[in-house]
């Protein structure tokens, strides 16, 4: 069992969702599910087939027939299935489908071989091994880490637990046959209609049980289900925290790389996402209107089934528009199965060899004066590596870099300390990039970035701004800001407006006054939202460029105000108004020397 994941935030509704369409009509029939392998193949269930289909859009029949259906086992197009709602890829590459209206389950190879893993064709309910299982109607379908099979058995109200060696099929949740709503284990528990499965990051089923419309989880380990969102009985539309929370007849169910469910609400016709231990459920896409339309602004008409392709794009498929996958892009994180599994980095004998030429200098041919030390360097590595050097060296300016040079023909190179020019020489000759979050040199990122920007390096730059977003928290965001916007790097600012924004609720300020040590608060508002950043210490002077940066980038009506230091500083106006705090402002125990404020 993997070990406990810190829950993520919720994101705000639709945001920077964009849904695009393409059409798999050319499948010969409406598409029921759809299930993307490590490989990135996209494998789609039609009601009576089985097709591959490839990053570039070619398709090719697995198994199964175009048009006819019935319940066959066989190679390939000899096989029958009778329309399939559920489709997973295990981990050996088979594809195990829950061939719905057959009431069973069935396997089929890479090769296209296909087998009956549990059911016969008969609708019923049994536990057993093989052919003497029954199931009613099994629809989601998915397999946990240590190889189990669960499926949704939706007309017994319940959901199964399939072995896949023998095929022997118990009932983990729920009583076959009872339908009905609560929370318990094994069989104290109930579902009414159970459709969508899938598997969240710490190994627990996420079913969407579709006629109680809400959202439940079942603990693997200990078989106990519980209610993650909605509330039994209650169908309409409502955003909100856990049971606050309404859906209509939530179905398809998904877990992004970052733990987060996203769910097809049927009736709602729209995509939700769960997130965070507070089971906060947002919008992503899609509205109370029906209908195909693409865009910021999508419409959905009973969107059933979602799955996350290796992207993190979100496949959904609709049950009145079938031969459309509406591809949904909303910066989500791919399932850690398919997300891009990161190589060691292997340094290629070459880059070994040039690594040696920064410890024997006896063959460089030109040294620049940094910081008032000399690095020796060789031109044609350099310009291998760089454009920048490139275009130096083919410059008329000779020797020259920066208008003057120093003795011995030096290249000087201004405005960059020794350090951060040591870690770009020897990015440039080996390859390698800096792990640690100053860059291996006393550096700050943002130094790094702003000198491999200069510089043309765009490895070590994107290796910077990773770490820059990476490193930002509640606790250094401020700062990091104020050096994004004195590196003249707009990315790292954007990054670090961006986790502002993301952390966004109530906004509170503290910081030292310098001249009674005492403290006072600064009350800023970003984008009229207000956030909360507790407890922390800035020197006034901080705040203030912090202000000052805000204004000139995004022309808010900031003032600050002193009293008992002089007439006090403007940092900026807006052309409508502006307003200095009344003395009167301030609370009992704060220090009045210094206020920030903004008119709304």
């Amino acid at each position: 069992m993997a070990s406990p994941r810190e829950p993520k935030r919720a994101r705000p509704s639709g945001l920077n969702a964009n849904v695009t369409s393409l059409d798999l009509a050319s499948l010969g029939g409406y598409v029921c599910s759809i299930a993307v392998a490590p490989s990135g193949i996209r494998f789609a269930c039609t009601g009576t087939a089985l097709f591959a289909i490839t990053k570039c859009g070619m398709q090719a029949l697995l198994a199964g027939h175009r048009t006819e259906r019935g319940f066959k086992d066989g190679q390939g197009g000899e096989a029958r299935f009778n329309g399939p709602h559920g489709i997973m890829v295990d981990g050996d590459g088979n594809l195990l489908v829950s061939d719905t209206d057959n009431h069973a389950l069935r396997k089929v190879t890479p090769s296209g071989a296909v087998s009956t893993l549990a059911g016969n064709g008969q609708a019923g309910f049994a536990d057993g091994v093989g052919a003497a299982a029954r199931f009613n109607e099994p629809w989601g379908i998915v397999v946990d880490s240590q190889g189990a099979i669960f499926v949704a058995d939706s007309q017994n109200h319940c959901v199964r637990q399939v072995a896949p060696g023998d095929g022997e099929v118990t009932t983990p949740v729920g009583v076959g046959g009872e339908e009905g709503f609560a929370d318990g284990q094994h069989a104290a528990a109930r579902f009414q209609l159970p459709c969508g499965l899938a598997l969240d990051m710490d190994d627990h089923l996420i079913v969407g049980d579709v006629a109680n419309d809400c959202i439940r989880k079942v603990s693997t380990a200990d078989g106990r289900v519980t209610t993650v969102a909605g509330r039994a009985g209650q169908e309409g539309f409502a955003d909100g925290e856990g049971e606050a929370a309404r859906f209509n007849s939530p179905q398809g169910v998904a877990v992004d790389g970052n733990n987060n469910i996203l769910v097809a609400d049927v009736f709602n016709h729209r995509i939700r996402m769960i997130a965070g231990a507070n089971a906060w459920v947002t919008t992503v896409s899609g509205s109370s209107e029906t209908g195909t339309v693409d865009g910021a602004s999508a419409r959905f008409n009973e969107p059933m089934t979602v799955a996350l392709d290796e992207g993190g794009r979100l496949l959904v498929l609709e049950g009145k528009a079938r031969t459309q996958l509406r591809v949904v892009e909303a910066s989500l994180a791919p399932p850690l199965l398919l997300a891009p599994k990161v190589l060691p980095a292997v340094q290629h004998p070459l880059e070994k060899d040039y690594g040696k030429l920064l410890e024997d200098t006896e063959l460089a041919d030109v040294t620049f004066t940094v910081d008032g030390q000399r690095f020796p360097a060789h031109r044609c590595v350099l310009a291998a590596r760089s454009p920048y050097f490139s275009g130096l060296f083919k410059s008329c300016k000779g020797m020259s870099e920066g208008g003057r040079s120093a003795a011995g023909q030096d290249i000087v190179i201004e405005e960059v300390s020794a350090g951060a020019f040591r870690a770009l020489q020897r990015f440039l000759y080996t390859n390698d990039l800096p792990e640690e979050e100053d860059c291996g040199e006393g550096l700050e990122v943002g130094e790094m970035a702003r000198v491999a920007d200069r510089f043309q390096a765009v490895a070590l730059y994107e290796q910077c701004v990773k770490k820059f977003r990476e490193g930002l928290k509640v606790g250094n965001v401020v700062a990091q800001m104020l050096q994004a916007h004195d590196s003249g790097l707009e990315v790292l600012q954007e990054a670090a407006m961006s986790f502002f924004e993301a952390n966004a609720v109530v906004f509170h300020v503290r910081f030292v006054c310098t001249a009674c040590e005492r403290w006072s608060v600064v009350a800023v508002c970003i984008l009229c939202v207000k956030v909360r950043l507790r407890k922390l210490r800035f020197e006034y002077s901080m705040v203030v460029r912090l202000l000052r940066m805000l204004f000139d980038t995004y022309g808010f009506a900031w003032v600050c105000a002193a009293r008992g230091h002089g007439d006090g500083e403007r940092v900026g106006a807006s052309p409508r108004s502006h307003q200095t705090l009344p003395s009167s402002h301030g609370r009992a125990g704060l220090c009045n020397h210094h206020y920030v404020s903004r008119k709304c």
